[in-house]
């Protein structure tokens, strides 16, 4: 019986690989370079039959005929109405280099068609263009060049493609349609423009009247923000997307105005404020009903329980040059914009709305006192 130390180690089942895959990656990569299809680069030699087989069926494609089967391709996707891969066939068509003209005008004008379709007015003209460049005498690209005329308003073009078809063609229904329409497009839009400067014109004179109002209230006084100090075109009272109006039976002015609560954090817009309502009438409207923010069972924010201030701001000053000025409610909305201390900032008035009696008042009206204790008081009743 043989020793454990005269016995060798014998492996039973398949062993691993000592390849790895790496090294097995590299040599399929090889094994393929050998078969022309897969091949990534032809050898310089004609010894491998398979390849030269392959060059030989390349050769005998015609690039005219090349350019004939990617016509028909993109023909075939213009009536399926896949225009944009009817571009595509017919740009690769265009890339085959030959001697037959009509081909090349045909593909430019197919393509012009299909780039109608997608609304690429500018690639139509440079197709007809070229077209027309080959030969002269394309009714089709003339009438596709007329088309993309009309779209971008070029009427007297589209008329003067028209009538050059029209002496190549002079029985030709669709260009004599053409013709119509090229006039009730130009009539179209003379009346849109005609329409679009009598809007224009009745803005202006609103404008001006506007203007107008505002100047013959000489104690109205405006300030602007940094962005619309660069608005140097527009009056101050209209820097902001709302503005004010006139009312022209009355004769008044109708203000864009904000309510600010800062306990809240919360605001109401109100589009057109009457210079002649008092604050109290518009709070009145406006806390009919408790605000959403508000307690609903017992509301803080009524018209009777608040009191209304503005910031007064100096003329170019910042916000630490701001004072809080109370004013009364009874007032007109006309008066309170006229008082010296008041600088409508972009065109829209806004005011603070704080509750009577409210720990937050207080602690409100203190921060102001003591923010601006070296300017005065920080709080001051309205002059008027």
């Amino acid at each position: 019986m043989a020793s454990n130390e005269d016995t060798q180690s014998v492996a039973i089942g398949p062993q691993p690989s000592q390849v790895t895959d790496t090294e097995r990656l590299q040599k399929l990569n090889q094994d393929l370079e050998n078969i022309p299809l897969f091949m990534t680069h032809l050898p310089t030699d004609d010894t491998n039959p398979a390849v030269e087989a392959l060059k030989s069926l390349i050769s005998e494609e015609a690039p005219e005929d090349m350019a004939q089967k990617f016509k028909t391709e993109g023909n075939t996707s213009f009536h399926r109405k896949h225009y944009d891969r009817a571009v595509a066939h017919y740009t690769h068509a265009l890339t085959f280099d030959h001697d037959n003209k009509e081909l090349k005008v045909s593909l430019l004008t197919n393509r012009a068609a299909a780039n109608l379709e997608l609304h690429n007015y500018a690639r139509v003209l440079e197709d007809c263009k070229s077209a027309l460049q080959i030969k002269s005498n394309t009714p089709k690209a003339l009438f596709r060049a007329a088309r993309a005329c009309i779209m971008v308003g070029k009427f007297d073009e589209a008329d003067e493609c028209c009538e050059w078809a029209l002496r190549l063609d002079p029985e030709s229904k669709e260009l004599k349609k053409m013709q119509d329409d090229v006039s009730e497009a130009r009539r179209a839009l003379e009346v849109r423009e005609k329409e679009q400067e009598k809007r224009e014109n009745a803005r202006l004179e609103k404008r001006e009247m506007v203007q107008q109002a505002v100047a013959i209230r000489s104690g109205l006084s405006f300030d602007l923000s940094p962005d619309n100090k660069k608005k140097r075109d527009l009056y101050a009272w209209e820097v902001s997307e709302h503005c004010v109006e006139l009312d022209r039976e009355s004769a008044h002015l109708l203000w864009p105005v904000v309510f600010l609560y800062p306990e809240s954090k919360e605001s109401d817009f109100v589009q057109q404020f009457d210079e002649a309502m008092t604050l109290y009438d518009m709070l009145a409207t406006v806390l009919a009903q408790p605000p959403p923010w508000d307690n609903q069972q017992h509301p803080a924010y009524t018209v009777d329980s608040v009191d209304t201030y503005f910031l007064a701001r100096p003329l170019g000053g910042v916000e630490k040059d701001e004072r809080l000025v109370k004013v009364k409610s009874t007032m007109r909305l006309a008066t309170i914009l006229e008082n010296p201390k008041y600088n409508i900032l972009d065109g829209i008035p806004s005011f603070l709305v704080l509750p009577k009696s409210s720990p937050f008042t207080d602690q409100f009206i203190e921060h102001y006192r003591q923010q601006r204790i070296a300017h005065g008081s920080a709080i001051t009743k309205s002059d008027k």
